[in-house]
């Protein structure tokens, strides 16, 4: 009798500390739900900055989101910053603020598609890899097409020349992209 208590005591105890470690993982990891991704294009050589945004507040599987058409001059060359939000709070969440807060674990790839953009000159993180709340477009000539932007969660796995499947997706967004 005195071996099936103690038995029971530490399967007891074993199961406790499981979950407390499950529990304690869960909340490092914790997902953030973003629902609205802005990106500001202000041309280098000066001029008025725009915002394009895709804003998707109910969360995906609910209602499409509504996403901006980005048009930019030909031969023009953009400073680009980006902001990361959850709206479905009031006031809303700045996402952008703990990406920066944890830049190691964190990555934003720039996917253009027919449209003829150069990203580059993205921000770093503090090991010197790129992060991405930041970076320099460059329009060709006058196309037609989109530019995807994806963050990417890569917690203790980020390494130089990452691809974009590499990591967990927190937000893929894809802008339809006009140069005019």
């Amino acid at each position: 009798m005195k071996h099936i208590k103690l038995y029971a005591v530490v399967m007891l105890a074993g199961l406790v500390i499981a979950g407390c470690k499950k529990k304690e993982d869960e909340e490092e990891n914790e997902e953030e739900l973003i629902t609205t991704v802005k990106v500001t294009l202000s041309p280098i050589s000066g001029g008025a900055a725009t915002t394009y945004t895709w804003k998707d507040v109910d969360g995906a599987g609910g209602n499409a989101p509504t996403i901006d058409q980005i048009t930019l001059a030909p031969s023009t060359a953009y400073n680009c910053t980006l902001q990361f939000l959850d709206e479905s709070k009031n006031p809303a969440e700045n996402i952008t603020t703990e990406i920066v807060a944890e830049a190691n674990d964190h990555q934003i790839y720039y996917e253009p598609a027919t449209v003829l953009v150069t990203v580059s000159g993205l921000n770093n993180d503090g090991a010197g890899l790129p992060l991405g709340t930041s970076s320099v477009w460059t329009a060709g000539a006058v196309s037609n097409g989109t530019l995807k932007i994806t963050l990417k969660h890569k917690p203790g796995q980020k390494a130089a020349g990452d691809a974009v499947s590499k990591g967990e997706t927190d937000v893929e967004v894809t802008f339809p992209t006009r140069i005019q």
